[in-house]
Order: C-alpha cells, then structure tokens, then sequence
C-alpha cells in the first residue's frame, strides 16, 4: 500500500495536471504528503531543503526565473514573459517533489536510487495505461480531452489541426513534445534498471509489462521519446554485452509468452473498431519513419525532417544579448517563427542566457558524477553511465524544442534521482561507519 501511495504523490507532482480547487495536482501531492508525515511520523519533515544539493538547484531556478525576467526588462517586452512564468512553475514543483522525498525513499534509504526509478517506471506505465484505455473507450478519451486547457484542445480540434486528438489522451497538464520528452527520460531510467539485480517490482512478467505501457505511452504522446528508448537501450547493450546470450536464454519464455499475449488481444479480444484505430491512426504516427519507407522508400520524420527549417541566421546583436522574445512566440519581427530549443534561446537572451543554462543542467549532474568517482565498482559505472545519459538527452531535446532548464517533467525527475542517490551514499557510508 505504502509502495502505490509513493506512486500517486510522484504521479501528481511529475504530471501536474489541474484539478477542481487546488488548481493543480502538484499542490494535492503536497497535501498528501504533509498527511502521511502527520499521521505515520508525527511531524513534517524538511531534510531535503537542507539537502545542499537541493537548495542549490532550487536557489538556482529562482535566479534563472528573475534572470528571464530581467532580460525582458532590457528589451522591454513583457514583464513576466512565458520563460519567467515557465521556470515559476518548475519552481513549484522541484518544491513539491523535495518536500515528498522523505516519504518517496523512506525505508529504502540503502537503495534509494533503485526506488525512485522504480516508482518513476511505474508512474509513466500507469499514464500508458490511461492513454490507452482512453484510445479504446472513446467516453473516457473525450472525458481526458475535455480536462486540457482551451489553448491545448485548439491544437488537435480547430479546424485544419493536424495533430491527432488521442495526443490529449492523458492525466497530464503537460503534453506533446514535453511529454513525450519525459516518457524518453523513463526509457533510459527503465533501462539502467534491467541492469540491476533482484527488484521484485520490476521482474518477471512485470518489466515487460512495465516497458509495454510506458512505450504505449509515450505513442500516443508523441515521437521524441524514442530517442530516450534508443538511448536507454544502447546504454544496456554496452554494459551489459558480456551476457546478452545469457539474459536472452533467462528470458527467451518471457518474450515469446508475452508476444503471444500481444498478438491473442489484439486479434481476438479486440473489437474490429479498435484494431482499425491502431491501424489507421496509432500506428501510422508513432511509426511513421516506417511508414515512409514502405510507401516512399525513405526513412523520414515529418517533425525531423522539418527540423532544419527552425534553425536559420541569427544576427550577431541578437547572439550578444537576444531580443527578449522567443522566436515560437511568433512577436519577434526580425525572426520567423521556430519550435528549436537553441533557435529560440538564442533569440530570448543570445549566448550568455544559453551558457547560464548549461551552467543550470550542470547543477543536476556534477554532484552524482562526483559521487560515482569514489565508488570504484561495476554498479557506480553503470551509475555514471546512466547520469551522463540524461544530461546528453536533454541537449539532444533540445534541438528540436526548448527543454534545457525549460522542460518541468524532466527537470523535477532529475532532482529526484539525484536527491535519492545522494541519500543513498551518505546512507550506506554511515552505515559502514557504524559497523566498521
């Protein structure tokens, strides 16, 4: 019970989507937590503020917010631009997640890492299972349509709208690229975890249904995300080369049991109806590079092969100090419009911005790659593997959108797993003192 209370608070603070009173579900994790340190601890617990690791990422995003604001103030655009209120947000809910870490590791402070990729592994299964039941039974797609913002729902039902609707079939106040960004970031995390040993939530028949709803998941978000599958999956084979015949033998019953499973619900327990939905729409978006070599002989991306057309000339003035606008934004006269993540840096805030915010991503990562450096065993590599991975990742995002200190559901799962590891090392190391 403990464990699935630990998947519903990260759930609320990863997703933030809005609900009736608390506005978003950030806050109601908030809520949820203080209740369970009230009744299980008899206090509330604030170790992590103290945390120097967190305080110095949470400092940090104040300054990048006011830093936002203050680069719109010199080229007088708006006070509060989107970026100033964007990195707000963030702020909020790095907050959040911080404030329920006590209870996210609690009892498993010896392998808190293990448990907060769990539980994020598990958080995103669960949205590739909504996403799903909300393809199969329209009521409940329509019921998850309706919760989006007016701005959001224009994307896929004004007229001429090209994105398909079952993008919006989701429990999350975070969608399209963002959310299928972050369901990459659960690939990598749900691949460093096949690399460890004895985790009763994720064997068995468990890790591919695991890994089936959080690819599931992240098809109906969107494409980005298997980038962070390729990633994951690569990272796996290097560390794990030497026993790739051996895995292959444990688990060779798995994978032709679970694929007959696959084949058996769609053809028989399926309706025809729902079949031509995967057909007809699913399929053809989530793999459309296929698509495109089997009608065209191409492997092509609409989305990648645009890519290139977001990127243009930027004057040297702009590069100097930006025009306080982004260039998505569609106000900036001098630039068209760009969904790039370093287009519409640059034009925001120029170089200097762009380097504060690689200053910033660097925050998330120096910590756990120095704490990896003492540890001289296969686990602290793999360790080491695993956060160089999601700090490559995000700068690979960021080319074809804005993600670097920009993306909420990448950010706020960075602190946890950087928050857990450090827990875990300074758990273990006075440990051993103990028993030294």
């Amino acid at each position: 019970m403990q464990f699935f209370y630990k998947i519903v608070v990260l759930f609320l603070i990863v997703f933030n989507f809005r609900v009736p009173v608390f506005y978003n579900s950030a806050f109601v994790s908030i809520i949820l937590s203080a209740f369970y340190y009230i009744t299980k601890r008899s206090t509330v617990p604030f170790t992590y503020f103290f945390q120097r690791y967190s305080a110095v990422i949470l400092i940090g995003t104040i300054l990048l917010a006011f830093l936002a604001s203050f680069i719109a103030f010199l080229h007088h655009t708006d006070l509060m631009p989107v970026r100033a209120m964007r990195i707000w947000v963030e702020f909020m809910m790095l907050v959040s997640v911080v404030f329920a870490l006590p209870l996210l590791v609690e009892g498993k402070e010896a392998n808190a890492l293990n448990e907060i990729v769990i539980i994020i592994c598990y958080a995103f299964a669960i949205q590739g299972l909504i996403s799903l039941a909300g393809f199969l039974y329209p009521p409940l797609g329509n019921y998850l349509l309706q919760m989006k913002p007016e701005a959001i729902k224009a994307g896929v039902l004004a007229p001429g709208a090209t994105l398909p609707a079952f993008r919006l079939y989701n429990l999350s106040g975070i969608v399209f690229v963002e959310l299928t960004a972050a369901f990459g970031v659960a690939f990598i995390a749900f691949f460093w975890l096949m690399l460890k040993y004895n985790q009763p939530y994720v064997s068995g028949w468990k890790k591919y249904l695991i890994f089936a709803f959080i690819f599931l998941g992240n098809a109906f978000a969107g494409r980005t995300g298997f980038i962070g599958l390729v990633i994951g999956f690569s990272g796996w084979i290097i560390f794990s080369f030497t026993r790739i015949f051996t895995f292959i033998k444990q688990n060779m019953w798995y994978v032709v049991g679970f694929s007959l499973l696959i084949i058996i619900t769609y053809n028989f327990v399926l309706t025809s109806k729902q079949r031509h939905l995967f057909s007809d729409e699913l399929f053809p978006f989530a793999f459309e590079w296929y698509y495109n070599y089997r009608d065209y002989g191409k492997f092509e991306v609409s989305s990648a092969e645009a890519t290139p057309y977001h990127y243009y000339y930027i004057y040297d003035e702009t590069l100097l100090k930006g025009d306080g606008v982004d260039a998505f934004s569609g106000q900036n006269k001098k630039y068209p419009h760009s969904d790039a993540g370093y287009t519409n840096t640059l034009v925001y805030g120029g170089i200097p911005y762009l380097l504060c915010l690689i200053i910033y991503q660097f925050l998330y990562l120096i910590t756990p790659v120095n704490i990896t450096q003492r540890i001289n065993s296969r686990d602290s590599q793999i360790n080491l593997g695993f956060f160089i991975l999601l700090f490559l990742y995000i700068f690979i995002v960021e080319i074809k959108a804005p993600a670097v200190g920009y993306m909420h559901l990448i950010e706020v799962m960075y602190l946890a797993l950087g928050a857990s590891y450090i827990t875990q090392y300074y758990f273990n190391k006075e440990q051993e003192g103990l028993t030294g």
